[in-house]
């Protein structure tokens, strides 16, 4: 089913109007929608439960705030949720925690990010590549660490739309290409 991206954005621009602009708040909210989002996506029940014709919005209703209830929802979220079922455009849960990580990330000019390496790094040199990629990127950057072994040695930084590839798997594949189109 294809999610309108109008509703989607407008019901996120809304959340964001809502929410108190506190780290603790949006941090709740994100959470929140996340588990709607992973609920949505993972469990047909749920899904074809939102999705029903047939059932009325006011039974709808009912079992979204026993669910809200039973997980402890933000009142706000719990109100996106309901017009989202309300105006039958259920599919929009498939991308909605994405959607407002996005504008969350985009007004507090951060970005997320990972740093998968072969082999753990130390904080020194995670702070180093901090900076060089929030001084890249005019933001700042919140990343992860991953640890790959596939990647044989080397770094790969992800940050948006930002990708740094200098593993030895990619520099051996590039090679490999070289060598095989002659």
């Amino acid at each position: 089913m294809k999610i309108d991206k109008k509703v989607l954005k407008r019901v996120v621009k809304v959340l964001l109007n809502k929410v108190p602009k506190e780290e603790t708040a949006l941090i709740k909210v994100s959470d929140d929608l996340s588990l709607v989002q992973e609920l949505y996506r993972k469990d047909k029940s749920f899904r074809n439960f939102i999705l029903n014709p047939q059932l009325s919005f006011e039974e709808k209703e009912k079992i979204i705030d026993a669910l809200a209830e039973k997980a402890q929802l933000d009142k706000n979220v719990v109100e996106a949720i309901k017009y989202i079922v309300k105006i039958n455009k259920g599919s929009v849960l498939r991308e909605i925690s994405d959607q407002f990580m996005f504008e969350v990330e985009k007004f507090f000019a951060t970005v997320k990010g990972e740093v998968i390496t072969a082999y753990p790094i130390d904080e020194k040199l995670l702070e180093e590549i901090k900076k060089a990629v929030e001084e890249k990127l005019g933001k700042k950057v919140e990343f992860e660490v991953k640890q790959d072994p596939s990647i044989i040695g080397g770094i790969v930084v992800k940050a948006g739309s930002y990708v740094l590839d200098s593993s030895v798997r990619t520099y051996l594949r590039k090679l490999e290409q070289q060598l095989t189109s002659y």
